[in-house]
């Protein structure tokens, strides 16, 4: 079994007012290519997928499309 660990992505933090929402669809995009290229089989997240408790529609959105 191949698991890719990974941790505290942070969806939809801003970064001094400058919302990164692009980079981190990158980073999801970067991430789904490497999942399927070396045939991982799980993914484990330890720390925080989201910046916020209540986060926003576009940092959902980029998550739900990444599942």
């Amino acid at each position: 079994m191949r698991v890719l660990h990974t941790s505290d992505w942070h969806l939809g933090v801003d970064y001094f007012g400058r919302p990164r929402l692009e980079e981190q669809a990158a980073f999801l995009s970067w991430l789904l290519d490497t999942i399927v290229a070396r045939q991982i089989d799980a993914v484990v997240v330890a720390g925080d997928i989201f910046d916020k408790g209540a986060p926003s529609a576009e940092a959902q959105s980029l998550y739900y499309a990444f599942l």
